[in-house]
């Protein structure tokens, strides 16, 4: 489900439709929080210029073809299919280099389900050899302790962290990207039309 899915939403009203866009929306933020989360261990956003190359493209798609005729609209059509199809390659990359069940975990924190994010990722540590795979896992699991006040888990992360990978940087770089990665999650949040922190 690409980016022109979010856009064009869904024609019906009903609660099946609603919840196929709410659905939509989240899947899309999800990818927006993974590559938040994941530039903090890797710089850059693998995922964030595909969302909003997406979502621009088919709304201005949706606009130019209103007012310009057919040609225009099936230009903006495929220009917007054409972002769908980066932002559906940019995800697969991010989930392959990150592994399934850390992009379910960073679906879990877009949905501010922070105690199931913790557990998601505490269960990715139990059974991940991948060392990748497993700086990630530490990381959103500091981030969702670190957002939802949970001081005293986000503490006992860090010493664990250094164990596994010293050259990740003391416990204090640790907290300070623990403390930036709740800044870009929540960020993703609001540039994707949710509110930014959890209530």
């Amino acid at each position: 489900m690409g980016a022109l899915a979010l856009a064009s939403g869904c024609a019906s009203d009903s609660a099946a439709g609603k919840g196929a866009a709410q659905g939509a929306s989240v899947g899309m933020v999800g990818g927006a929080v993974a590559g938040a989360v994941g530039s903090l261990l890797w710089g850059g956003n693998p995922v964030e210029g595909a969302v909003k190359s997406g979502i621009t493209g088919a709304a201005a798609g949706a606009a130019v073809g209103g007012m310009s005729g057919a040609q225009r609209d099936r230009e903006a059509k495929e220009k917007a299919a054409t972002s769908s199809n980066n932002f559906d390659t940019n995800q697969a990359a991010l989930r392959k280099r990150i592994g399934d069940r850390n992009y379910s975990t960073a679906v879990l924190l877009t949905q501010c389900k922070h105690k199931e994010a913790i557990a998601s990722s505490q269960d990715t540590l139990a059974v991940s050899k991948d060392p990748q795979e497993r700086q990630y896992a530490w990381l959103i699991q500091s981030v969702a302790a670190e957002e939802s006040g949970d001081k005293q888990l986000a503490s006992s992360i860090y010493p664990k962290i250094v164990q596994e990978d010293s050259s990740r940087g003391g416990v204090d770089k640790l907290r300070a990207d623990a403390l930036e990665g709740v800044i870009k999650v929540q960020n993703a949040r609001r540039q994707h039309g949710l509110p930014p922190t959890c209530s």
